[in-house]
């Protein structure tokens, strides 16, 4: 095959292609496709766009790669169904070239509005108005099962219709996140809107496509494209280009565009929610306009003025050794091309306080008060009960979603059974005044039960959304406990080792519930 006839977009107007999608012109071109409008003659001349596969310059390889990611996208949109996204009504093969119908979109890429309006910001209320959207879309994706990651957000991705509606186009390189995987397969995305995890050095996931969403906003109210304005990774305020953003957009598009991921916002929901505070205040900067014309009757900031139009990003290999990304100096993690860790969320100042405290408190007060104290063996072991029952009931008020808030409701009920029967064995009037029902329960089986019922019912923090790591570790604690539960059982009262090994089980719960809670609070946020 020629050069010529391997090029795209060159089907004439008229062609005909499945003996039904009448070819009326082409849309557009990009770097990897070609958008053609097209009547579907079977479905009364319904308007719909067809989307040619780049087969130019591709070594065979190449093109298998090309032909995998072209049928990905079109298996990938055929199953969302979402206003924000462009629905797909057909996907096939003709001469050897892949085509993806789907429904026509009648506007302009955000890209194109900025070129036409020489570069000026976009009004800031339409700015956030589109954001939301793109939120909203976002958030879809991102709670599919497993979440989709887009990768590739950026002005000429965003497609606006004349009544304000955006769509969110080209899948090309969309993937689903993979639960523990250190890297994406495919290093791919566009410089200067592609974070830095997505260069290599870690996996892509939800924040990765809110760093993007940043970059595009920056873009939007800037007028100054991160492909070209040599910023890489290190935007300077939106305020500095046009102070008619407010400050709090400001506030988000730099959180939203830090290199660290985890100082970015947890979530589009959060994003979204964010926005839906400043919109009103963005309405007071700005009128609404009619988004097909965006910038056309906005007075741009002197600051903005003689933008040089924005450049098309072409969505391409990166890595940790492309220009953009050797422009700029990465934290100590990323720079060595190490993923984020999985403790560095988890292990906050604060929360390892709270550890710390409550591991001094039981193990430094349980070893003082038996050195000291004489016979204080049950009394420290109902202490240690009911700081358990505390620490789960602390716990329950921060985490209200049903399965949490049961585990920690049985811990707290099972830490109060093995309180009391620690308190009757350490208290004589107590056995007295209960001499007959004694006879029928055994303390020693009490005891051991509400322990084994607080450690097994721990256990099923395994089922919640954490990490393998998070997982090992929570076994490794309540085993522990279990363990050390029903060892304890068959020694006798007097006994020293039972009450090490009563210590130990204690002990381990205590730590384990508020690391458990804490893991249900920092993944749960990051997935949502």
């Amino acid at each position: 095959m020629s050069s010529y006839e391997n090029q795209t977009g060159r089907l004439a107007p008229q062609s005909l292609l499945q003996h039904r999608y009448l070819i009326v012109g082409l849309a557009g071109r990009g770097g990897m496709s070609a958008v053609y409008q097209t009547l579907d003659t079977r479905i009364g001349n319904r308007r719909v766009a067809i989307k040619e596969m780049s087969q130019g310059h591709l070594s065979d390889q190449e093109l298998a790669t090309a032909t995998e990611r072209f049928q990905h996208e079109a298996k990938l949109l055929g199953s969302l169904q979402h206003p924000n996204l462009p629905r797909v009504y057909d996907a096939f093969s003709e001469q050897g070239r892949s085509y993806l119908v789907m429904e026509y979109l009648e506007g302009k890429t955000l890209l194109q509005i900025l070129r036409e309006n020489d570069a000026r910001p976009i009004p800031v209320a339409q700015a956030v108005a589109y954001a939301l959207q793109l939120c909203d879309v976002l958030a879809y994706l991102h709670q599919q099962h497993p979440p989709i990651i887009f990768r590739d957000l950026k002005p000429s991705n965003v497609m606006v219709t004349e009544t304000g509606q955006i769509y969110l186009i080209d899948f090309g390189i969309a993937r689903l996140f993979k639960e523990g995987q250190q890297q994406d397969t495919a290093l791919l995305g566009s410089l200067g809107y592609a974070p830095p995890e997505q260069h290599g050095i870690a996996q892509t996931n939800q924040r990765s496509d809110l760093y993007a969403l940043g970059a595009t906003l920056h873009c939007c109210l800037t007028g100054k494209d991160p492909y070209s304005s040599g910023y890489q990774f290190a935007f300077p305020s939106v305020r500095e280009y046009n102070p008619q953003v407010p400050v709090e957009l400001n506030q988000l598009i730099q959180r939203l565009v830090a290199m660290d991921e985890q100082q970015r916002p947890a979530s589009a929901l959060e994003v979204h929610h964010e926005l839906s505070k400043i919109h009103q205040q963005a309405a007071e900067y700005t009128a609404q306009i009619n988004p097909a014309l965006a910038a056309i009757k906005y007075m741009q900031p002197a600051s903005a003025q003689n933008n040089p139009p924005p450049l098309y990003p072409p969505t391409q290999k990166v890595n940790a050794a492309s220009p953009s990304f050797k422009q700029t100096s990465l934290p100590t993690s990323l720079a060595q091309g190490k993923s984020v860790s999985h403790f560095a969320p988890l292990w906050t100042t604060p929360f390892l306080t709270l550890f710390g405290l409550l591991l001094v408190l039981t193990i430094g007060g349980s070893t003082w008060a038996f050195n000291v104290i004489g016979g204080s063996d049950h009394i420290v072991e109902f202490g240690l009960s009911m700081l358990l029952l505390l620490v789960a009931l602390g716990a329950g008020t921060v985490l209200r979603r049903l399965i949490p808030w049961s585990i920690l409701f049985i811990v707290a009920l099972a830490a109060l059974v093995a309180g009391t029967a620690f308190l009757i064995q350490a208290t004589p009037d107590i056995q007295a005044a209960l001499a007959n029902i004694l006879q029928i329960v055994d303390l020693n089986t009490l005891l051991t039960g509400g322990l084994a019922l607080a450690a097994i019912t721990s256990l099923f923090w395994l089922t919640r959304p954490f990490t393998w790591v998070d997982r090992i570790l929570i076994f490794i604690v309540f085993g522990t406990a279990i363990a050390c539960t029903f060892l304890q059982f068959s020694y006798q009262d007097g006994d020293v080792y039972k009450h090490i090994l009563l210590l130990i089980a204690l002990i381990t719960l205590i730590q384990g519930v508020p690391l458990a809670a804490r893991m249900e609070h920092v993944r749960k946020a990051t997935r949502r």
